[in-house]
């Protein structure tokens, strides 16, 4: 997982409250009910010390938020900058959300709420063309490349059928073709990440054979349902991102595992290297197991820098930062490895990877051992 979209937070000095909030709200007193919940969750906060000029702009945003329809869970952060994450994410939490009030945000939970964000193109291909959905656009674009060009074949084969047959080929193609171009277009100036694409198997082929080698490698092939497009698209792409993350996440995983087979330094696992890493920021990806991170606290620097984490007190005087407050370890190593540009991954109980303590990095470049 990308971290980029948490840099916000990374420059806040807290403190912070982490809200994920049920934000369901599909029937007729959802709207209530949602306020019920942020209410309880409020007094939560409350007792936690939480101040009252970062509740007020909790409370404002929970207010003018719009939430999607069906079941939804709201994610929240604010600090003393104001609101720093508002997202909606499809999963309701389980209950009616969990609230933190702590000196650095609490990104265990965030980053399990929040899905990464895939850029997506969507496209239907048939032989008379298709349609094309660039990432967030609401719009539909119609491509075709010849219409005036025959797209049926002769059911039966008589005398200069042939030439007739290949004339309808050559249609397809400059359709394939044009959808190409404006997939192509689409996809370098929005920066996409995958591009779905539905219709029929032999137009989805020929689609394929017109794309640049590098854009074909972002396609996601689904058979076509036989409903309208793009009415039937929020499914697919969900499912469609889905299997981009998972490919991502056991692509990472394997890349820590064969690293760490190695003695040349860019692999460790322990809390205690991995903060020698942080410290360094030399921390590509931080690789965690949800089952067996680790609960320790750690140190936090006066000065504000997210990489500035120690075990004991000593460390960060040694930095040349006076110790600030103790808190959880895992947040806060996540906190820094988003500061630094880092990715995150979980592994899973069918991932072929041993972490000491459930936590470990893959590393840009070596750092010697903690002490």
């Amino acid at each position: 997982m990308r971290l980029n979209w948490l840099r916000s937070l990374t420059d806040d000095p807290g403190p912070f409250a982490t809200v994920v909030l049920d934000a369901t709200s599909d029937e007729p007193k959802g709207p209530d009910e949602v306020r019920l919940r942020w209410r309880n969750l409020r007094d939560d906060l409350e007792r936690q010390g939480a101040q009252d000029r970062v509740l007020q702009v909790l409370d404002d945003a929970v207010d003018a938020g719009d939430p999607p329809d069906g079941t939804a869970a709201r994610v929240l952060v604010a600090g003393s900058g104001g609101l720093l994450l508002d997202r909606f994410v499809e999963v309701p939490p389980s209950g009616s959300g969990t609230a933190t009030w702590s000196d650095v945000p609490d990104l265990t939970t965030v980053t399990a709420a929040v899905p990464e964000e895939i850029r997506a193109v969507a496209v239907f291909v048939d032989d008379t063309g298709g349609k094309v959905r660039g990432p967030g656009d609401a719009e539909v674009e119609d491509v075709t490349g010849d219409s005036a060009g025959p797209v049926h074949k002769a059911n039966t084969a008589g005398p200069g059928e042939g030439g007739a047959d290949a004339r309808v080929e050559e249609t397809w193609k400059r359709n394939a073709r044009a959808v190409a171009e404006r997939v192509e277009k689409i996809t370098s100036g929005s920066a996409a990440q995958q591009i779905v694409l539905t219709g029929t198997s032999p137009a989805r082929a020929r689609l394929l054979d017109e794309l640049s080698p590098h854009t074909a490698e972002l396609v996601y092939e689904v058979e076509h349902s036989g409903g309208d497009f793009p009415d039937d698209l929020p499914a697919t792409l969900l499912t469609a991102a889905d299997a981009l993350r998972e490919a991502r996440r056991a692509q990472s995983v394997e890349r820590f595992a064969a690293a760490a087979g190695r003695s040349d330094g860019v692999a460790v696992t322990g809390l205690a290297d991995v903060l020698a890493a942080v410290r360094a920021q030399a921390v590509d990806t931080l690789v965690l197991d949800p089952a067996a991170a680790p609960d320790d606290e750690v140190w936090i620097g006066a000065r504000g820098e997210p990489s500035e984490l120690a075990a004991d007190r000593d460390e960060l005087t040694a930095l040349g930062t006076d110790p600030d407050a103790r808190v959880a370890a895992v947040p806060a190593v996540i906190r820094a490895v988003a500061a630094a540009d880092g990715d995150l991954v979980l592994t899973g109980p069918d991932d072929d990877v041993t972490l000491r303590a459930g936590v470990g990095a893959l590393l840009r470049f070596p750092v010697g051992p903690a002490s």
